[in-house]
């Protein structure tokens, strides 16, 4: 038979803690008891196709019962860990006692609106003076009374760390390109115009060569235009001056204007009137969003045409790119969707979207995919 596990929203003794704790270790808890001002209340664990004590146990995240003040009535390995403390020790503490000012204030609102509805918001875990842990902490109501509240710890370390890590390779991969960008204009150019300059001295005396002579005479100039271009292009699209000279939207429209060229796809853009001047950083991440959807749609989506909008309601930005095309399977679609899933351009997006507090989402059919980006405007 199961037993009962008497706890209060006080410190209890240590041997009843540890009695307790022990149940709980063996899956024989099926309830809680509370003590508190208007008595004995039970609340029970049940509806877990493990026993509850087992099945949070085993859990990777912290996981705790809060009473409606915040006071731990029972929290599981993972959270006693993260804190640095015996458990034994928690029972009775207040989460907030573990968290800095700010988020003691935050977690208090947070613990009255769960009453309402589940809620989470990301904090941080001072388990000692010199190691602090940002975290998610999302919060759901136990009970009918909403008297008991669940709370579940996720570690951010790792995806901070790598979200840092996504930043400082974007940054560098954003430096070597403009450098890149630079040597070919610079080097590369410099090259091709003396070439030019060398081919248009021979040009002057083309009556001295034969007709063999002539025609590759002029087949080199042809030749060289064409390198000429193309090396620009390339320059241009590593790093596009006119995105540091005079902006995104002229940016965005020269290259539109590029890529339908080059690739017969019409495309529609459709930028809304007053936006200016961006913050660096974001300029180039709208720039590089657009780009890589518009390779998708060359790449994969068949369509003859493609639509942009760039949209600003004053606090955000909205940056949707739509074809005509044959759309994207369900499955590969929940991919897209899914964060740290998907291909390589699509993760790149969600990564330089993070920075600014953005969203990615992707709605297709067999009429075509739309790809939508939302990014905060500061």
């Amino acid at each position: 038979m199961a037993v009962k596990a008497r706890a209060s929203s006080s410190p209890q003794s240590q041997k009843e803690t540890e009695q307790m704790l022990e149940a709980i270790r063996q899956g024989g808890v099926d309830a809680f008891v509370v003590q508190d001002s208007e008595g004995d209340r039970v609340y029970t664990l049940e509806g877990s196709d493990l026993p509850y004590s087992d099945l949070v146990e085993r859990m990777q995240q912290g996981a705790a019962m809060l009473t409606s003040d915040g006071a731990f009535i029972y929290c599981n390995r993972a959270l006693a860990a993260l804190l640095g403390a015996g458990r034994e020790t928690l029972i009775g503490r207040r989460l907030h006692e573990f968290l800095p000012e700010i988020d003691s204030a935050s977690c208090a609102t947070l613990i009255r609106d769960s009453q309402i509805s589940p809620c989470d918001h990301e904090m941080t875990l001072l388990c000692s003076e010199s190691v602090q842990i940002p975290g998610n902490f999302s919060f759901t109501p136990l009970t009918r009374d909403k008297s008991v509240i669940s709370v579940l710890v996720t570690d951010l370390r790792q995806q901070k760390a790598q979200a840092e890590f996504a930043l400082r390779l974007q940054t560098i991969q954003e430096e070597e390109r403009k450098r890149v960008s630079r040597e070919l204009h610079d080097s590369a150019g410099q090259i091709l115009a003396a070439i030019g300059i060398s081919l248009a001295l021979v040009s002057a005396q083309a009556d001295k060569l034969d007709a063999s002579g002539a025609k590759a005479l002029s087949d080199s100039t042809i030749l060289l235009d064409q390198v000429s271009s193309e090396i620009r292009t390339m320059s241009h699209l590593l790093h596009p001056p006119l995105l540091d000279a005079v902006g995104l939207v002229s940016a965005l429209r020269w290259y539109v204007d590029g890529f339908s060229e080059r690739s017969k796809i019409k495309v529609e853009l459709q930028i809304d009137q007053g936006i200016g001047r961006l913050h660096e950083d974001l300029e180039i991440a709208i720039f590089r969003i657009v780009q890589e959807c518009l390779t998708n749609v060359h790449r994969h989506s068949g369509s003859a045409s493609a639509a942009i909008s760039l949209r600003h309601d004053g606090q955000h930005l909205k940056v949707a790119v739509r074809d005509e095309g044959r759309g994207i399977s369900a499955e590969k679609q929940r991919d897209l969707n899914t964060v740290g899933r998907g291909g390589v351009g699509f993760i790149g997006m969600r990564e330089r979207l993070r920075r600014f507090g953005g969203t990615l989402e992707v709605q297709s059919s067999k009429s075509g995919t739309t790809v939508t980006a939302m990014l905060k405007a500061a």
